[in-house]
C-alpha cells in the first residue's frame, strides 16, 4: 500500500505541477489580453501559482490520511480532471459579466470528487482567479463563495441517498438571492426586468451543468457496482450453487441471512446491496478473502466481511453488527427448528438472549452501533416471526 502511495504520489506531483505552470501561464497571457499592467500580471501570476500549489498541498495530505470521500482517494485522476476544467472556466470568466459566472457547478464537482474541505478550497481558489483576472470587485467571489459553499453542504452523502431535487432547487435559489443582493440591489439604479436577464441565464446554465456533474458522479461513484451487485447477489451466481449443491444447509442460512440483513439495512438507512452481499458471503471462513480477490467483491462489502473475520477481537463497523446479528438469529432459530421444537420455541425470548449475550461478552463495545439501533434490529427480528417458518 505505501508503495503504491509513493508510486501515486510522484505522478500526482508531477501533474500538480504541470497545472501550476499552465495557471501561471494561462494568467500570464490572459492577463496580456486583458491589458493589465505588468506590476499586476506578475502579482496575479505569484497568486495563481501559490493558490494552485495550495490546493494541490492539501489534497495530498487529505489522500495521505485517507480523508477522501467516497472511493476518491483511488482515483485522484478525477480530481485533476475536475481542476483542470475548473481552471479553464476561471479563465472564461475572466472575460464574462460576473453574474454569469457557473461557479456553482466548480464547487459541487470538486466536492464530490475530493472532499467537502478540498472541493471548497480549490473552487475558491479558481474563484478568485477569476477575480483578478477580470478585476471584479468583492461582491463577485461573495456571490459565489457563499452559495458554492452551501449547494457543497446539500450535495453531501449522496452515495447513501441520490436525491438530487430538493437540494438542487435550494442551491439555485441561493444563487439567485447572492445575485440579487450583491449585483441588483447594490447597484445605483432602479431595478428593473432587464437587470435579472444575466442571473436567470446564470441559473439556468448552472443547473445543466449541475445536473450533467451529477449525472457523471452517478455513474463513476454511486451507482459504480450496479452491475457486480446484480451479479453476486444474484442467487443463481456459480459461487453461490457451487455452495447448494456442496452443502443445502449452510445455502439455506446464508440466503436467510441476507434476507435478515436487506431488511434491517433498509430499516436503518445503511448500505442494502452491500450487506445483503455480505450476508450470502460470509461463511467460507479462511477462503473468503481469496474469494473476495477473485469475485473482485466492492469495497464495501470488503471491508463488512473483513470486520466479520476479524469478530473475535470485536467489530467495529454497524453493518459487521447486522450481520453477525442476523447470521446468529438464523442459526439459533434453525438449531431449535432441527431439534423438533418448532412447535414450543419462543422466538421473543431466543432473541432477547442472543441480544443479551452479545452485550455480556461485549461483542459490540468497539462497534458504531447506537443502542436505539440495536433495539431496531430486535423489534424487527420479532416482527418476522411468519417468515421463521422457512427456516425449517
Amino acid at each position: 500500500m505505501e508503495e503504491n502511495k509513493k508510486k501515486v504520489g510522484w505522478k500526482y506531483l508531477l501533474s500538480i505541477t504541470a497545472v501550476v505552470i499552465i495557471g501561471a501561464s494561462g494568467m500570464w497571457l490572459l492577463g496580456s489580453i486583458r491589458s493589465q499592467a505588468e506590476d499586476r500580471l506578475l502579482a496575479n501570476c505569484v497568486m495563481t501559482v501559490l493558490l494552485l500549489a495550495l490546493t494541490g498541498f492539501h489534497l495530498g495530505r487529505e489522500y495521505l490520511y485517507n480523508c477522501l470521500d467516497y472511493d476518491n482517494g483511488e482515483h485522484l485522476f478525477r480530481y485533476l480532471l475536475c481542476t483542470g476544467i475548473g481552471l479553464i472556466t476561471a479563465f472564461i470568466c475572466g472575460f464574462l459579466p460576473v453574474g454569469g459566472w457557473p461557479f456553482l457547478m466548480v464547487y459541487v464537482m470538486l466536492s464530490l470528487f475530493s472532499n467537502m474541505s478540498t472541493g471548497i478550497l480549490t473552487a475558491s481558489s479558481l474563484l478568485l482567479i477569476s477575480v483578478l483576472l477580470n478585476g471584479a470587485a468583492s461582491e463577485g467571489f461573495l456571490i459565489y463563495f457563499v452559495s458554492g459553499i452551501f449547494a457543497v453542504t446539500l450535495f453531501r452523502h449522496l452515495e447513501s441517498d441520490f436525491k438530487i431535487g430538493i437540494p438542487l432547487f435550494l442551491s439555485l435559489m441561493c444563487l439567485l438571492v447572492c445575485e440579487t443582493a450583491n449585483l441588483i440591489l447594490a447597484a445605483n439604479a432602479r431595478p428593473d426586468i432587464e437587470m435579472f436577464v444575466i442571473p436567470v441565464a446564470n441559473m439556468i446554465i448552472s443547473s445543466i451543468l449541475l445536473l450533467g456533474c451529477l449525472k457523471l458522479f452517478s455513474s463513476m461513484v454511486v451507482y459504480r457496482y450496479r452491475d457486480k451487485y446484480l451479479d453476486i447477489n444474484d442467487t443463481e451466481n456459480p459461487t453461490l450453487v457451487a455452495l447448494k449443491e456442496k452443502d443445502r444447509k449452510e445455502y439455506m442460512l446464508c440466503v436467510h441471512t441476507a434476507y435478515f440483513c436487506e431488511r434491517i439495512a433498509g430499516r436503518l438507512g445503511l448500505d442494502v446491496d452491500a450487506l445483503k452481499c455480505a450476508g450470502y458471503y460470509h461463511r467460507p471462513g479462511d477462503e473468503l478473502p481469496k474469494l473476495m480477490e477473485e469475485k473482485q467483491f466492492p469495497p464495501a462489502v470488503r471491508e463488512i466481511l473483513l470486520d466479520y473475520l476479524g469478530k473475535k477481537q470485536g467489530i467495529q463497523k454497524k453493518e459487521t453488527a447486522v450481520l453477525l446479528c442476523s447470521d446468529t438469529i438464523v442459526s439459533s432459530v434453525t438449531y431449535l427448528m432441527e431439534k423438533g421444537e418448532q412447535h414450543k420455541v419462543d422466538f421473543d425470548k431466543v432473541i432477547d438472549a442472543v441480544f443479551r449475550k452479545m452485550a455480556e461478552d461485549g461483542t459490540f463495545d468497539k462497534c458504531d452501533i447506537s443502542v436505539s439501533e440495536l433495539k431496531t434490529m430486535q423489534v424487527i427480528f420479532k416482527e418476522e416471526k411468519l417468515y421463521y417458518d422457512f427456516l425449517r
